[in-house]
């Protein structure tokens, strides 16, 4: 891919991941070409790129949009990052560093002191501790399949503002589940690491669910 085709994707790639451009949003070639400062051939190439990560389809006859989630295409993607990211906590609890577990409860004081998270600055750092959290763990599982695994499947969230529709209550829990598995990995305990990562992910979804149809009555 051309220089000028791997900038277009990066710029694009970030304002769907941003909601510069939102779910369904019809992706224009001219304008998207103007908006990311390169011609429409490395974009067209660039859109090819995102298809293959599922982040925009294409619709025949009528050109590429940003790709939308079903409740169910949300689901999968939740069972899946608990799937993978259970195992890097299974993983990460054998091998992670003191230094490392130190990391994980900076994280989860900083969740803590912005807690309730009502601003818009605290809950963009609970969001980035959180991110952080689940890095720390990526990382120490030491597997360069589940980082790539994982990459596409961690920003799906973040795009759809999953994060929004959690209440103060919803945030604590959450922590709650940060500090079992900072214990966990204390106790070298693997498989109850993996239960907790597997819990945690299974009621970010759910939280989503609750939250989404309370917005619709």
């Amino acid at each position: 891919m051309s220089k000028a085709a791997d900038l277009a994707y990066e710029r694009i790639r970030q304002k769907i991941i941003t909601g510069a451009y939102g779910a369904g949003a019809h992706l224009k070639e001219e304008q998207v070409a103007e908006d990311a400062g390169v011609s429409r051939t490395p974009v067209r190439e660039a859109l090819r790129r995102l298809d293959a990560e599922h982040l925009v389809k294409f619709v025949p006859n009528r050109g590429a949009y940003v790709a939308s989630w079903s409740t169910h295409d949300i689901e999968e993607i939740f069972v899946l990052r608990a799937m993978f990211e259970g195992h890097a906590a299974y993983r990460a609890a054998s091998r992670i560093t003191s230094a490392a577990i130190a990391e994980l409860e900076l994280c989860a004081d900083e969740i803590d002191a912005q807690t309730p998270g009502q601003s818009e600055r605290q809950r963009l750092n609970i969001l980035a501790a959180n991110q952080r959290f689940h890095g720390i763990v990526l990382d120490a599982a030491h597997s360069e399949r589940l980082t790539k695994a994982l990459a596409w499947l961690v920003e799906i969230p973040i795009i759809l503002r999953t994060f929004e529709r959690y209440s103060e209550k919803d945030i604590v829990r959450s922590n709650q589940h940060h500090r079992e598995m900072i214990d966990a990995f204390r106790a070298r305990d693997a498989r109850w690491a993996q239960n907790v990562m597997d819990t945690h992910l299974r009621a970010a979804f759910r939280r989503y669910v609750v939250h989404g149809t309370e917005n619709q009555n």
